[in-house]
């Protein structure tokens, strides 16, 4: 995994009780600077040590007004490093690190994913449109940018982790911005009717229409591949995950069909639409939660440790209703 520059800025009387917190910590390379009033210390460290290494000092940072830490991304360094070898009678009992980043820097990445601001919701209609428009086209071209801009999935992986840390604040934000979007959707997929008459035939709508086990399948492997993403500081693969698991286009299709009639094709759309949000939530949370996010003291993380069991077992409800009625609707047609 990458490396990451670590930088500790503290008051100069705090810097003892940094650098003994800091003492056993596993790092390829640090050093000390002290000015007249503060010291900085570096640290280069591999990106999943990240999180061992702040947890000690994060009470002394909290309770010092001007200490600070930043955490940077290294995109190269020379020479380059060595690989460590297992030192002859190591212990072998240690424990190994999780494969991911900290937590902090989840936090960071994923909390702008419930961000409710004109950019979000220009973002909805923009991809709304390019879905309706590709719709009435019967264009999966147009469907697969609809996909790619829209932002409805990033609130929904804020959920799930605010879930996994028993943050209360990030997952009303996430709900709220997730709200918001499906009602934005919903209604610039009602105007587009003025101008696009989607064809309830045409192959783009039908696929949508079907939902099969291999649809729910497919949601529960991209919420998987989703929160790995995440975690591993690999966002950019959360394009493929939109694309895989797209949210937008069975919810345009769904109001659509319901706009004009036809009930039961909308009824099918829309349980493809739930069946995707319900298991990219269900493997989110527990994606996140066998990947070891877990908020830093542990009075929180009782707290966290009840919130995303109370939500495993919601989820897992509503996936085996989803499985149900996937099971009526091949069994009634």
């Amino acid at each position: 995994m990458a490396e990451r520059l670590v930088e500790i800025l503290v008051p100069r009387e705090q810097a003892d009780r940094i650098g003994r917190a800091l003492e056993g910590n596993e790092q390829t390379w640090s050093w000390s600077q002290s000015a007249e009033d503060q010291t900085v210390f570096k640290l280069l460290v591999e990106a999943q040590d990240v999180e061992e290494l702040l947890d000690p000092i994060q009470p002394i940072v909290a309770a010092t007004p001007g200490c600070r830490v930043l955490v940077l991304p290294v995109e190269a360094r020379f020479p380059k490093r060595a690989e460590p070898e297992a030192a002859a009678g190591a212990a072998v009992d240690k424990p190994k690190p999780k494969k991911r980043i900290s937590r902090e820097e989840i936090y960071e990445d994923v909390r702008g994913f419930a961000k409710l601001d004109s950019i979000y919701i220009t973002m909805v209609v923009l991809s709304t449109i390019v879905a309706a428009g590709g719709l009435a086209k019967d264009s999966a071209a147009l469907l697969i940018g609809a996909m790619v801009i829209a932002p409805l999935l990033g609130p929904n992986m804020a959920l799930t982790l605010a879930t996994t840390l028993g943050d209360s604040e990030l997952g009303s934000r996430a709900l709220k911005t997730t709200a918001t979007g499906f009602v934005v959707a919903v209604t610039v997929t009602l105007l587009s009717g003025l101008f696009w008459r989607i064809d309830p035939t045409a192959a783009e709508v039908i696929s949508r229409t079907r939902v099969d086990f291999g649809d729910v399948v497919i949601a529960l492997v991209t919420g998987v591949a989703g929160a790995l993403s995440v975690t591993t500081a690999a966002v950019s693969t959360l394009v493929g995950v939109m694309v895989a698991a797209a949210l937008l286009p069975p919810l345009v299709v769904a109001c659509a069909l319901l706009a004009t009639g036809e009930y039961a094709l909308a009824g099918n759309a829309f349980l493809l639409l739930a069946s995707n949000v319900i298991c990219v939530n269900l493997a989110g949370v527990a994606t996140f939660y066998l990947q070891g996010v877990r908020p830093r003291t542990w009075w929180e993380g009782d707290r966290a440790e009840r919130a995303t069991r109370n939500a495993l077992f919601v989820w897992a409800i509503l996936f085996l209703t989803v499985v149900a009625l996937v099971l009526f609707a091949q069994l009634a047609g």
